[in-house]
């Protein structure tokens, strides 16, 4: 008997006397955006003993599943953490974060800032939503009205004064709409902090050392072809791979460490002060 993982590489199974050897897939949600893409390397191209199912889902929904328990782990949104209710554990070691400019988390615009009365709304990650709250809040002492729409920037525009859009459609609007602020660089300037957008996290019992691990040791190899993971990206992309790699190595980075865990709690902090959350999590990883 043969169990395949994703991959199609195969572990049998004996026969006769010997106790049958038990294999358990584990569901894991992951986000297709390029900046995800030196996290999942190793796990996409096999390169990672693991026993993971992948599924590709926008960030929201990946947090959605993990709520519902679809799914043993996933890439979340850094506010969807705050919604677990202590449910879930952190990966160690590893998140998605910038330290001032992301390009990937931009509000375009097509008036001033400060007069604008209603912004549509890519909801793809509630944690830039959340985000664009605080900003608009503390910075720019501005309420306006949101409504909620699929990330087309042309469209958006029509229907509203800004337009926020995430992910590789945000790097790709850059190009012909200079007019955008970037939201990693202005919660910098906000706070001094570093901003985490998602990390791994999963239910507490349901995840293994050796899978946290090879978590870890998939981003190892990711950052190891950078190069080869841009010029892959970027086959019929409207920008050439020297933009996508400098995307990858001057604008994010995939380190959690202590000065990223104060932004996260100083972004938890704001969330609640502005009722976007209920309660302020304790950061809980696994391995801890």
């Amino acid at each position: 008997m043969e169990i395949s993982n994703l991959f199609g590489h195969s572990q049998s199974q004996s026969s006769g006397d010997e106790a049958p050897t038990q294999f358990k897939v584990k569901n894991v949600s992951i986000v297709s955006y390029l900046n995800t893409k030196p996290l999942v390397y190793g796990l996409e191209k096999g390169l990672v003993n693991h026993d993971f199912n992948l599924q590709k889902d926008v960030p929201s929904v990946c947090a959605q599943r993990l709520l519902q328990g679809e799914v043993e782990m996933g890439l979340v949104p850094s506010v969807e953490y705050a919604h677990s209710k202590g449910a879930w554990k952190i990966v160690p070691d590893l998140c998605i974060a910038s330290k001032k400019a992301v390009k990937s988390v931009a509000l375009f615009f097509n008036r001033d800032i400060r007069t604008i009365n209603r912004i549509a709304l890519d909801t793809s990650s509630r944690t830039s939503v959340a985000l664009l709250k605080i900003l608009l809040r503390e910075k720019y002492e501005i309420e306006p009205e949101f409504v909620v729409m699929p990330p087309n920037m042309e469209e958006m525009l029509k229907r509203a004064d800004a337009a926020l859009i995430i992910g590789d459609k945000a790097l790709h609007y850059q190009a012909v709409s200079p007019a955008h602020i970037d939201l990693g660089e202005e919660w910098y300037d906000l706070t001094g902090l570093p901003f985490v957008y998602a990390f791994w996290a999963g239910h507490e019992l349901s995840i293994t050392r050796n899978e946290t691990e090879a978590m870890k040791k998939s981003y190892e190899i990711g950052a190891q072809n950078i190069e080869k993971i841009s010029k892959e990206y970027s086959v019929g992309q409207p920008q050439d791979w020297e933009f996508y790699y400098d995307y990858l190595t001057q604008n994010i980075y995939y380190k959690l460490g202590d000065e990223e865990k104060e932004g996260l709690k100083e972004f938890y902090h704001y969330a609640f002060y502005l009722g976007l959350i209920d309660h302020i999590p304790e950061l809980h990883f696994y391995e801890d």
